[in-house]
């Protein structure tokens, strides 16, 4: 397997694994009787970045750096665990980025 498919299974590995906690956590908050508009956007962004990425768009490794970077700003909010997905995001797709075609 040649190193851009590596790097392209990886990131892909990622935007679906996310998409599908966010989609678990809309499920959480509609069964409180809430919805969080952005964990829905998050949700429809990861799943376009997917396609992209199975396409081998460059603009997947974009959305992937985006997303990322904003999971890492929740370290703020002390949430330790986002902070530490959306590094391996931001370097899963900076890596994608370099090696697309």
């Amino acid at each position: 397997m040649d190193e851009f498919k590596k790097v392209q299974k990886n990131l892909k590995n990622d935007m679906i694994v996310l998409f599908i906690l966010e989609l678990i956590i809309c499920g959480f908050l509609l069964s409180d009787g809430e919805l969080n508009i952005f964990s829905v956007v998050f949700a429809i962004f990861l799943f376009i970045g997917f396609i992209l990425s199975k396409n081998g768009s460059k603009l997947a490794g974009m959305i992937g750096i985006i997303f990322g970077i904003l999971m890492m700003l929740t370290i703020l909010l002390g949430d330790m665990i986002d902070f530490l997905l959306g590094l391996l995001v931001v370097i899963h797709s900076i890596k994608y980025n370099k090696l697309v075609r």
